[in-house]
């Protein structure tokens, strides 16, 4: 007689934070889990990225194509999906300001809410061009060079942007940029002055995040310090 699969009717309901589309998800299991410790214990940002993925990819069960969802969409579902799997609470360190103490701060994660505002996704670069923007992807931050995109490297942040312009608008036509190539875009946005490349890169800065704020006293010394994460990475 074959053993039964234990989590086979364990399944929960979430939303999608960008669209509001209610995908049903279950708990990642112990091979999967392995998987995600290896990825993060090697340090390699894109090996996480990627190990994230394929744990939504398998643990959601409706059709979903996760790497193409927008980056907070991938860090919240992940965090839910994650709160589910080994617990609804995350411990970090986090270094008092004063003595630089690592404080143990405990982050309910499965409470962690991301607020999408209206997103005005036009913008107008002069009299005769505009720019449809959308939210970048997982699947384009993937694609870049991590590394120099952490340190903000100003090709890798061309890259994001150039990732996020779906479309350019003439007063004759709509360019669909999906059909073009990478380096097109980025010859595009080249061609920009510095003001008008900084109107397309500040409709970006409005983009919703997973973030917490909060506070605690250090252990050590007893310093009041305030506290600020965000991202995925500062969660766990």
């Amino acid at each position: 007689m074959a053993l039964p699969r234990v989590n086979d009717t364990l399944n929960f309901n979430m939303k999608v934070p960008s669209t509001g589309k209610k995908v049903k998800y279950r708990p990642y299991l112990v091979k999967e889990e392995k998987v995600l410790l290896q990825a993060f214990e090697s340090g390699d940002l894109k090996t996480c990225l990627e190990a994230i993925i394929d744990t939504l990819q398998a643990c959601i069960q409706d059709k979903v194509d996760v790497s193409s969802l927008a980056t907070f969409d991938v860090e919240y579902m992940f965090t839910q999906v994650r709160a589910k799997s080994v617990g609804e609470t995350s411990v970090v360190n986090i270094k008092c300001s004063s003595c630089e103490h690592p404080n143990p701060y405990k982050v309910d994660i499965e409470g962690l809410e991301i607020e999408v505002k209206s997103f005005e996704n036009v913008v107008k670069v002069n009299e005769d061009i505009s720019v449809e923007i959308k939210y970048p992807t997982y699947q384009a931050l993937m694609r870049g060079d991590l590394e120099r995109l952490q340190d903000e490297d100003a090709d890798a942040v061309m890259q994001i942007i150039a990732s996020s312009i779906s479309a350019v608008l003439t007063e004759e036509e709509r360019i669909d940029c999906s059909s073009l190539k990478l380096e097109e875009i980025l010859d595009f946005l080249n061609s920009m002055t510095a003001p008008q490349l900084r109107l397309v890169s500040e409709s970006l800065t409005t983009m919703p995040a997973l973030e917490h704020q909060g506070s605690f006293t250090c252990e050590e010394c007893g310093k009041d310090n305030e506290v600020s994460l965000k991202g995925i990475a500062d969660f766990f």
